[in-house]
């Protein structure tokens, strides 16, 4: 009966201690539960915001590959211009040389036309000189034989066609004593006062105020004489003529 008794104290003590034990053994189930149900969250957590960033890293990626792609695509367009530019520019520079080119040849052309006219110019030039002279050596060497009316024509046809030239007026100037000479005294008058209007700074100035006094006074223009020769003495008054007209008055005192 003590034993029996024995046995079951023993048994109620062990099946008290195993009691105890499930339940710490439950407990301790509970709590590795309840940390892998903390690292199952966690790790869910983890994964969702690993998930989140692939998302944005993707989304970034792609943004860059797209502006990677308009950089490319802005950096052909522009290569494509500069290329664009360059083939004018080279085509412009072969314009350039042709024009160049064709400018040169057309200068060269005018160049050579410029001489030949010069030349020419040059030769008829020589060749108006030279009629000029003749014309001029004629109308003398008729003045000088007396034939004045032929001397008058060819003086005249000479200033005519020769105005700009310096024998002009030396052709106007002998008309006059041309006129003078063959004692017409009226048109000798007109054309030395003509002549010395036209001509007041020339070297005949003096000389023709002395002939148009002498015209004046074989037409017996005494007043008009005297006032010319005034004109004279105050005007060249250390000139030949001058000289010339004071001994006339002198004479005539």
């Amino acid at each position: 009966m003590k034993k029996h008794i024995l046995v079951c104290c023993i048994a109620a003590i062990v099946f008290s201690g195993c009691s105890k034990i499930t339940i710490l053994r439950v407990q301790e189930l509970k709590e590795v539960q309840s940390r892998v149900d903390t690292l199952h969250s966690e790790l869910a957590a983890l994964q969702a915001k690993l998930l989140e960033e692939q998302v944005k890293f993707r989304e970034e990626q792609k943004t860059n590959i797209e502006m990677l792609r308009l950089l490319r695509a802005d950096q052909q367009m522009r290569f494509n211009d500069i290329d664009r530019k360059v083939s004018a520019i080279e085509n412009n520079i072969f314009e350039t040389g042709s024009q160049l080119s064709t400018l040169k040849q057309t200068t060269t052309e005018v160049s050579r036309r410029l001489e030949q006219k010069l030349a020419n110019d040059e030769e008829a030039a020589n060749i108006r000189k030279l009629q000029l002279e003749k014309l001029f050596e004629i109308a003398m060497g008729d003045f000088n034989a007396g034939r004045y009316d032929l001397a008058i024509g060819g003086f005249r046809d000479l200033a005519a066609q020769f105005p700009e030239t310096a024998e002009a007026p030396e052709a106007e100037y002998w008309i006059a004593e041309s006129y003078y000479a063959k004692k017409d005294y009226e048109n000798a008058e007109r054309a030395y006062f003509e002549f010395i209007k036209k001509y007041p700074d020339g070297s005949r100035y003096c000389v023709s105020l002395y002939k148009l006094g002498l015209a004046y006074g074989h037409q017996e223009k005494t007043r008009s004489r005297d006032m010319v020769w005034r004109n004279l003495l105050g005007r060249c008054a250390n000139s030949q003529e001058a000289q010339a007209v004071k001994t006339l008055m002198e004479n005539k005192e």
